[in-house]
């Protein structure tokens, strides 16, 4: 059985109970004058002689390096300071707390957003500038509607001078005057509807104006977030170095 190995370990655990329990009785014999004290207490100190001469033959504790664990154990008190601590101690001078990082996920996160926002404002521009043609061709077709009214007002005053031309064209000259009615009433509601149209797309205008502002804080914002993150990534590199030169 090779000392150090399992089988050696149960052994000798075996072997200090046991020969202590020996141990022990041998001198409570000796020390109350038992009969057989005096062959008790030889055999009490055989065992526990043969108990370290066994004991002889194991290895010796190996004490863990603990600084590996603890890098601060391997720098003595008076002496400079750890990696860590030096870390530390730029973050201080740099006022990088944990408030910061806070902030700066946050920032990440309402970019996120920000970027999203993006897309839906140039979907918004893309339905303006679909509104803004269609609403040219209406104004276009309002405008042919108002030469149109003008020739049948025209054509009604011709027919109005010549009323003297029969019962039936009277007849007819009013039918027309009641369908020219209608038109100008129909006329004059695309003409209110042009005004809520206009109304509403100058309002759309103001919106995508200030969706393009917002991109352009956003942007800006962006920049700021990137020059925060190389300037942690830096810290991170020099941590990092500090402790492969610590490992060295």
């Amino acid at each position: 059985m090779k000392p150090g190995s399992k089988g050696w370990k149960n052994l000798m655990a075996k072997m200090y109970g046991i020969g202590a329990a020996i141990v022990i009785i041998g001198a409570m014999f000796k020390i109350n004058h038992y009969p057989g004290a005096s062959e008790m207490l030889v055999v009490g100190l055989s065992t526990e002689a043969i108990i370290f001469f066994f004991s002889a033959f194991e290895p010796p504790h190996e004490d863990p390096d603990w600084s590996l664990v603890y890098p601060e154990l391997a720098t003595p008190a008076d002496g400079p300071k750890p990696p860590t601590r030096q870390l530390d101690d730029m973050l201080a001078k740099a006022n990088i707390d944990e408030e910061l990082i806070n902030n700066l996920g946050d920032g990440m996160r309402h970019l996120g957003e920000q970027a999203s926002k993006m897309g839906k404002a140039a979907d918004v521009g893309a339905a303006a500038q679909n509104y803004s043609e269609s609403l040219e061709e209406a104004t276009n077709q309002v405008q042919a509607l108002s030469g149109t009214y003008t020739q049948v007002s025209e054509s009604l005053n011709g027919l109005k001078d010549a009323s003297e031309m029969g019962e039936s064209v009277g007849a007819a000259m009013q039918q027309m005057s009641n369908n020219l009615g209608s038109l100008n009433e129909m006329y004059a509601g695309q003409l209110k509807q042009l005004e809520v149209n206009s109304q509403l797309y100058s309002s759309m205008g103001e919106l995508v104006q200030n969706l393009s502002e917002s991109v352009e804080d956003t942007k800006a914002y962006k920049e700021n977030i990137a020059d925060l993150a190389k300037n942690l990534s830096s810290l991170n590199t020099v941590y990092a170095n500090m402790l492969n030169a610590m490992g060295k």
